[in-house]
């Protein structure tokens, strides 16, 4: 009877001691909670607002999650390189008591320059990068480069003391930052004195800085975007840029000219003046990231041969029609 009763003790204590190795943060007996462990999982996705489903990035050459308290100062971040951002990648942050946003940067690659940032001192308008730039000429981005960024709802943890170790999840929906512009001029027939080699192409904005939140300085500099690849056939040529993303208020310009002249074939504002001057209202700069600019010009005085007419489409709809001397 007493080797059973002694058994049972045993039995017993081997119980509470495994209790106090494996659920300590979460057990009833242990009284000192303070340093449970506490964090976020972040999940991402991206689905712009005129889309009905999400999707997920894939491949990314880099990831940082920021964490940010209520008063929007940096608590901490969190940073991988060469990631799938898949359904079931996550990434955990360690914060712990109190309530906090994420925000989330993919893509931030070796063509731009990052700030540093510091605990307790950055804040969410503070400038997360800027794309390197030399004599006003922004460096090259490749076709296939994309940024991103988003930022997640509040997620709030309470007292460790209280409440021992927690976990919670949060999602991030990722919003793309960049922009490829595909600019195109076609000849009519009826011009016979121009050649598409005659022409040059100039886009530039003063979009060359991002804050961490994804709103942009007001005081950057205008910068020129450098030319993809330039593509011509018989009757038209075809330049392609990629750059970060056009917001308007930011000096988005776009210029066609005939440099034997100085006669210029457009100048205007990139989104007022295109992008978001559509007749039928076709184009939605937060749905779209890509864009195709095509003029067509005709010869409407094909005796004197200077003067045209051209008309402008972006994405296959038609902004409008006007006539220009050359």
């Amino acid at each position: 009877m007493q080797q059973m009763k002694n058994l049972r003790i045993k039995i017993l204590m081997t119980a509470l001691t495994l209790s106090a190795i494996f659920w300590g943060c979460d057990s009833l007996i242990y009284d000192d909670l303070e340093d449970c462990p506490q964090g976020v999982y972040v999940k991402f996705f991206s689905m712009t607002p005129c889309a009905v489903d999400s999707t997920f990035i894939g491949e990314a050459s880099s990831l940082t999650v920021f964490a940010f308290d209520e008063e929007g100062k940096l608590v901490t971040s969190v940073s991988k390189q060469n990631v799938t951002l898949n359904r079931d990648f996550e990434v955990l942050v360690p914060v712990s008591n109190g309530n906090f946003s994420f925000i989330a940067w993919t893509g931030v690659n070796e063509n731009f320059t990052r700030s540093t940032f510091s605990s307790g001192i950055t804040t969410k308008k503070d400038v997360m990068l800027a794309i390197k730039s030399s004599e006003g000429r922004a460096a090259s981005l490749g076709n296939t480069e994309r940024i991103w960024q988003g930022e997640s709802p509040t997620v709030f943890l309470p007292d460790p003391e209280k409440s021992g170790s927690l976990y919670k999840h949060t999602k991030i929906n990722l919003r793309e930052l960049t922009n490829r512009v595909k600019v195109i001029v076609e000849f009519d027939a009826t011009i016979t004195e121009l050649k598409p080699q005659d022409l040059a192409v100039a886009v530039s904005s003063a979009n060359g800085t991002i804050n961490i939140d994804g709103s942009m300085p007001y005081n950057s500099p205008v910068i020129y975007y450098p030319q993809q690849n330039t593509v011509y056939t018989d009757n038209s040529v075809t330049w392609n840029f990629s750059m970060l993303e056009l917001v308007t208020g930011y000096h988005n310009n776009l210029t066609i000219n005939y440099p034997k002249t100085g006669q210029q074939v457009f100048n205007g504002d990139l989104i007022g003046s295109i992008l978001m001057n559509t007749i039928n209202g076709g184009i939605n700069l937060n749905c779209e990231n890509d864009f195709t600019i095509k003029f067509v010009l005709k010869d409407y005085c094909a005796e004197c041969g200077t003067n045209f007419s051209c008309a402008i489409y972006v994405n296959n709809w038609l902004v409008h029609s006007y006539s220009t001397d050359l």
